[in-house]
């Protein structure tokens, strides 16, 4: 398999380390790279809820990719600017700071003026890497409100049909509060894999899966370095396709480019709603409980198990994961990161 990272590592057996220190060395390590304080906290708590809900590539493995990238110039959070402001809407330039700290930001944006306005719609250009969008959206529940998130990227993808990389991964996020805790959150990529799987493949010097990628002649291939030189397949045919370029259209309506960079200039819309706009948020969240009970309860087919709502797996994985205490990390993840640490020391 061809080379080309800085970070070389094996895939090792998995190691147990407690929430809290796996924490801590996610901060440190951050902290190391060159983030504040602040900045190092809040994208460690979204790189934490990954690892928790059990998505590796987005997880503490995610702080090695995110060295990679910022190595040469590191952006935070006190050099984003809003450009353009209304009562209900708000365009931030990011400068280039990680999708982790920009998003972040649109999204406290974003539910303030919908708080106050009953919608608030927050774009924002200039970004990369913004992450799991359900972790924004949760942000959005949490404060009773629906939201809709939508984030561009850069060319790794290639329409249905074709080989020529022309959009991102390009991630779509809907959620609906509920009268429990654990809202309903439908978060998609709109590529068979995601980007953070092609790095971590890289890191781990790993194939991709079968049928996910395509070199730069067209034919398939699991070697990631050769999808980066190619393309990424998308997901869901022709309608998966489409569903990418509204997206990427949707970037450039939040003030990005159409012809993102590969590593920057991404661009990412939230629109948060207030339901009481409509109806009272207590009878809304009664008929969102209703009709997922009616989802949860109907017959599988032969063979499949439960039949579950959006955000239930990733729910349930994190409570279970909290509960035991610890997480379960590649030794040469956790190796890789205490290098960060005593490279900056």
């Amino acid at each position: 398999m061809a080379t080309g990272s800085s970070w070389k590592m094996t895939r090792e057996e998995l190691v147990k380390i407690s929430i809290l220190d796996a924490t801590e060395l996610s901060k440190r390590a951050l902290r190391a790279v060159g983030y504040t304080d602040t900045d190092a906290d809040t994208i460690c708590s979204h790189i934490m809820d990954a690892q928790l809900r059990g998505y590796g590539p987005t997880g503490l493995a995610r702080v090695l990719t995110i060295a990679d990238r910022v190595s040469h110039k590191l952006v935070g959070s006190a050099d984003m600017v809003i450009t353009r402001e209304s009562p209900a809407s708000a365009q931030v330039d990011a400068k280039g700071a990680i999708g982790y700290l920009a998003a972040y930001r649109a999204t406290e944006l974003a539910i303030k003026k919908a708080k106050a306005g009953g919608v608030g719609i927050v774009g924002v250009s200039d970004t990369f890497f913004a992450g799991m969008l359900s972790y924004y959206a949760e942000m959005c529940t949490r404060q009773d409100l629906v939201v809709m998130i939508t984030a561009s990227a850069g060319p790794w993808v290639a329409p249905e049909g074709s080989y020529t990389p022309r959009f991102g991964t390009n991630p779509m996020c809907i959620a609906f509060p509920s009268g429990i805790k654990q809202p309903i959150i439908w978060d998609i990529g709109t590529s068979k894999i995601i980007h953070a799987q092609v790095k971590l493949a890289q890191l781990m010097n790993e194939e991709l899966p079968e049928g996910t990628a395509y070199d730069e002649n067209g034919e398939a291939t699991r070697d990631p370095f050769k999808a980066m030189e190619g393309a990424m397949a998308v997901w869901g045919g022709h309608k998966g396709s489409g569903l990418a370029i509204a997206i990427q259209l949707l970037g450039a309506l939040a003030g990005a480019p159409a012809h993102t960079g590969n590593t920057e200039g991404w661009g990412l819309l939230v629109i948060a709603m207030d339901p009481e706009m409509f109806r009272p948020i207590d009878d809304f969240k009664r008929e969102v409980d209703s009709y997922s009970q009616t989802i949860r309860t109907s017959q599988p087919l032969k063979g499949n198990g439960p039949i579950r709502m959006p955000f239930d797996r990733s729910w349930e994985s994190r409570e279970r994961t909290r509960e035991s205490g610890y997480v379960q990390v590649e030794k040469s993840v956790l190796d890789s990161l205490q290098g960060l640490i005593d490279g900056a020391k």
